[in-house]
């Protein structure tokens, strides 16, 4: 899915609004990841590693923090988008692995919305459809001045 830039402030968003996406990740990305954030956890390094804590393991093991990192990228780039300020982020334990290559699905729903304060629920799939995951978040959408500076500066159509 092509990633779409926006700026929503909390007066044109709604409670039940849905936004989707996809990541996936590469080992390049995982080495990245490790090295910045000082995890060397050797599943994320080793194929051997990772069969020994998962044996059905296919490949190295790609962090959680990799992709809850990614998904709140996707608050601040797609959903509200930019402008938009992280609270909180809440996540459960991932049920099963993910590897290099694999194909997450995103689901963002608004729950609810309080002056600025955006609450969501986020659903993490794999390609088959079957549960990753789950967190919940609280967000602060950018204000209407944010929103004004930002659509100045975006291409016109």
């Amino acid at each position: 899915m092509p990633m779409t830039k926006n700026c929503l402030t909390a007066s044109m968003l709604e409670v039940g609004m849905r936004h989707s996406a996809r990541l996936s990740f590469s080992r390049d990305q995982v080495q990245q990841y490790c090295s910045l954030s000082g995890d060397h956890n050797a599943i994320h390094e080793d194929p051997e590693a990772a069969r020994l804590r998962f044996p059905d393991a296919r490949d190295i093991v790609v962090p959680g923090g990799l992709i809850q990192i990614s998904v709140t990228g996707l608050f601040g780039t797609e959903f509200p988008g930019d402008g938009c300020l992280g609270l909180s982020f809440v996540p459960e334990r991932f049920r099963k692995p993910v590897y290099p290559g694999d194909e997450i699905d995103v689901d963002i729903v608004i729950t609810k919305i309080r002056g600025p304060m955006i609450e969501v629920d986020v659903r993490l799939n794999d390609h088959q459809g079957n549960l990753l995951s789950t967190a919940k978040s609280k967000l602060i959408a950018p204000d209407e001045a944010y929103h004004n500076w930002w659509a100045s500066r975006q291409p016109s159509a």
